[in-house]
């Protein structure tokens, strides 16, 4: 049966932090490839990051990012024509679903819904079906149901080629192994100053090259780092000339043989190119929200500190993460370090270079 023809889709969220905005590319990227010729509205109650600082890999999947919109206003507003019309509404609020599926029914609209087991996008003939738990997943099932078929999940962002310079310059050719760290960060998402201290002493002394980048949000005294820890290579992503904040970490995670952070916005970031990773979850559900990455090392605070808190979880920990992480020398999908040119990476020639590897056995 071919998949049914629309006019407009909307695709509405209740907002996107920086990792939100992350995971939803997926699924934006497949209702490009599934509906090529519909114009596809990306709208969402409060703010996105899909607007501005993801733009550059979001901005070309939609045809129009409409933020700070009630879904009722986009549906009234693409209701004009005679085209069919379809809403994907990746909101978990039971409540709000409801009341969108009510407000929707029998006005010849499409809707899917992201609610247990798809109960209010059912329809006769089609198969029941659980939800998939990892939240990328959850969104990208949703267009593939409206598609009525399977359809291609890359969750995969490239750096631009003045990020790859940056990052190279960076990295300075040295063939010790590449450790970036990143402790700022909002709430509960970041590490202190002792943390990465203990953890940039030791790798340092067994030979590796650490480089900690400064990201947006509170965090560690970035002079206080440095003269605590002379041999730690100190970036301020916000400062690098000409290259965008997003994309300098994006071309730092080609380069790098594992990040080491808390959960949040970065480690995704990373997981988009396959960069190896030891991360330190602050009571985060991971079934939902792990980096989509089969090579994550995942600390959990709640068991690793007595605090139950990022800050409080024993350095000694992490370094031990770092140690596994390296030693495995694995990375996912290694041949995407073809693009950055005149990078010489022989620690990765052995390893798993499959294509087609099924990221769904992370989550």
């Amino acid at each position: 049966m071919l998949p049914a023809r629309y006019e407009t889709i909307i695709l509405y969220a209740r907002n996107d932090a920086f990792g939100d905005g992350l995971i939803r590319i997926p699924a934006l990227r497949a209702a490009r490839t599934a509906f090529p010729d519909s114009f596809i509205v990306y709208g969402t109650t409060g703010s996105s990051s899909l607007e501005h600082v993801l733009d550059r890999h979001a901005g070309h999947l939609v045809d129009a990012i409409n933020v700070r919109t009630p879904l009722a206003h986009l549906v009234a507003s693409h209701r004009k024509g005679k085209g069919r019309l379809a809403v994907v509404d990746f909101r978990i609020s039971a409540r709000w679903l409801l009341q969108a599926s009510a407000s929707l029914l029998g006005r010849g609209i499409a809707y899917e819904a992201n609610f247990p087991g798809f109960a209010l996008s059912w329809r006769p003939g089609q198969r029941s079906e659980a939800r998939p738990e990892h939240n990328a997943w959850r969104y990208h099932r949703l267009i593939e149901r409206l598609a009525g078929k399977r359809l291609p999940f890359d969750h995969r962002l490239e750096p631009t080629p003045a990020a790859r310079a940056a990052a190279r310059s960076l990295a300075e050719g040295k063939h010790a192994p590449l450790i970036v760290v990143a402790a700022h960060g909002d709430g509960g998402k970041r590490m202190t100053a002792d943390q990465v201290v203990a953890i940039s002493d030791s790798l340092i002394a067994d030979g590796a090259n650490l480089l900690y980048v400064k990201t947006p949000g509170d965090g560690p005294d970035v002079a206080e780092l440095a003269q605590r820890v002379p041999k730690l290579q100190l970036v301020d992503s916000s400062t690098v000339e000409g290259v965008d904040v997003s994309d300098l970490l994006l071309a730092l995670g080609e380069f790098a043989d594992l990040y080491i952070g808390a959960e949040g916005g970065t480690a995704h970031l990373m997981a988009t190119v396959m960069t190896p990773m030891v991360i330190v979850s602050g009571g985060a559900n991971m079934a939902r929200w792990r980096p989509l990455s089969n090579c994550v090392d995942v600390i959990e605070s709640r068991h690793a500190s007595p605090t139950g808190l990022v800050a409080n979880v024993p350095a000694p920990k992490i370094i031990e993460a770092a140690q596994r992480m390296l030693a495995t020398r694995h990375r996912d999908h290694p041949y995407l370090l073809d693009h950055a040119a005149g990078v010489s990476a022989p620690q990765f020639r052995d390893n798993d270079t499959r294509k087609d590897k099924d990221l769904k056995r992370v989550v």
